[in-house]
């Protein structure tokens, strides 16, 4: 493997023989201090919150409060499990919040939905009553509109009689004009015709 080329790879065989001798490099690299570099970081301050070396602690941090690295680490872990546990109840928190807004918006989107529907129901209603009506205005503008043609038609037609008739009684006037005048023309030549006759004997 790429990973393993710069590695030193020895066989079970080897460390069972005892040639090969196991040398752990965290024992190898325990912390200094950077002071004194002779010193083991063995001590932690309180008071500055870090770990310091013996010498460190009489010369530079006599005053303050000091622990052991054992203690401190008892007391570094019990912060670190009192954070987890309170990064654990706001996980815990935070997901029911979530389903809580999840089950909200859930119950937002039905009443979106159930209000639409509302709407378009109303809305279909109030367009079916207006077709109701509008189907009883024309039915009613529609009977109106037959009466007054009715009406119409029958006025019409009682002026068209009413003309015709006088037509008629004007015509039979002409023709009694006409017959009373051809009468008493032919009365009056029939008289002067009488008369010359009379002058002459």
């Amino acid at each position: 493997m790429t990973v393993m080329k710069s590695h030193k790879i020895y066989t079970l065989a080897q460390f069972r023989s005892g040639k090969i001798v196991y040398k752990s490099k965290l024992r190898e690299d325990i912390p200094r201090c950077g002071n004194h570099p002779d010193q083991n970081l063995n001590v932690y301050c309180n008071t500055c919150e870090q770990v310091i070396c013996t010498t460190c602690s009489v010369l530079d941090h006599a005053k303050h409060s000091l622990i052991g690295l054992p203690v401190a680490f008892e007391k570094c872990k019990k912060q670190i499990e009192e954070l987890v546990a309170k990064v654990g109840q706001s996980k815990t928190e935070l997901n029911t919040t979530i389903e809580k807004t999840s089950i909200s918006r859930k119950k937002l989107d039905i009443m979106f939905s159930n209000t639409k529907k509302k709407i378009s129901d109303k809305a279909d209603q109030e367009v079916a009553k207006t077709r109701q009506e509008e189907q009883k205005l024309l039915t009613e503008t529609d009977r109106i509109y037959q009466e007054r043609v009715t009406m119409f038609d029958a006025a019409q037609a009682k002026n068209r009689k009413e003309v015709t008739q006088t037509e008629n009684k004007l015509e039979e006037k002409e023709r009694d004009h006409l017959g009373d005048s051809f009468w008493k023309k032919s009365h009056r030549l029939q008289k002067g015709n009488h008369q010359d006759l009379q002058d002459h004997v």
